[in-house]
């Protein structure tokens, strides 16, 4: 049981919890084991940003993990959880438990940075949960502690046995390569990021594996995630420094930013 103290909107299994009132959640293998699914979506003025979208990858995550998900009454929540937030632009956590718990949660905003060092962390995917966004994010949470023990800002992962290009610990990541940007391929072991498909709507797009010492090759990076959106990345630690005001760099967090700004238009405002 915990409180509620910064009166963030707080909804379980559809019932809203008042502002300052304790929150209790069955402790269920969701919650002790890490046996669930979440997604994390933004929303601005109270429009969630690709709802569908997110909906849909937690059911396929759902489907990855052998936790039922039911979409259509989850879209129902949203709708109501959106309404009920302390703050109209928020971050909000979506969590289905093992037991099938469904906890809603609004979480602040990060301070927006204008650009990121990151410190290159070994990895290794579990094959068993490619592509399921599930609650297990310890080895995730210890690479982004190691790096701002180092003074980066966020960990950037690669596989620990070729040093391979994955992920962030909460977001995906792009390089340019000439007049390409550049993600690693899906099937490498990263998520199918939300705000990934939104960058390939927006600027050309390729996919191709690099090592992380390949780097030094390249004009560029990005941090991508639903939250961030876009930052440019100053510096992966002993590998490569990047200039972030690059008339390249530029046009893409802008073309970026303006492809996010029309999804947001086209969902309708919460009544």
């Amino acid at each position: 049981m915990t409180t509620n103290a910064q009166h963030r909107a707080v909804m379980i299994d559809g019932e809203l919890v008042p502002p300052g009132d304790p929150v209790a959640v069955t402790m269920d293998d969701g919650l002790i084991r890490g046996d669930g699914v979440f997604e994390g979506i933004r929303q601005y003025d109270r429009r969630p940003r690709t709802p569908d979208a997110h909906l849909e990858r937690l059911a396929k995550s759902g489907a990855g993990a052998g936790i039922p998900v039911d979409v259509d009454l989850l879209r129902t929540e949203m709708a109501a959880f959106c309404e009920a937030t302390s703050e109209p632009s928020c971050a909000v956590r979506l969590i289905v438990t093992r037991s099938g718990i469904r906890i809603w949660r609004e979480e602040p905003l990060p301070p927006r940075r204008e650009a990121q060092g990151l410190l290159p962390v070994a990895h290794r995917v579990t094959p068993l949960l490619i592509g399921v966004k599930t609650l297990s994010y310890s080895a995730n949470m210890r690479a982004q502690r190691i790096a701002k023990d180092t003074g980066m800002d966020d960990a950037l992962l690669y596989r620990a046995d070729d040093r391979i290009i994955l992920e962030g610990p909460t977001w995906s990541f792009a390089w340019i390569e000439g007049d390409d940007l550049v993600f690693p391929p899906l099937d490498a072991g990263v998520l199918d990021s939300i705000t990934r498909r939104v960058v390939v709507e927006a600027v050309p797009t390729v996919e191709r594996e690099m090592p992380i010492e390949g780097l030094a090759n390249a004009e560029g990076g990005f941090v991508i995630s639903s939250v961030q959106e876009i930052v440019p990345v100053r510096t992966v630690f002993g590998v490569v420094d990047w200039d972030v005001s690059t008339p390249r760099v530029r046009e893409i967090v802008e073309a970026v930013g303006a492809k996010i700004q029309k999804h947001v238009e086209s969902v309708a405002p919460v009544a």
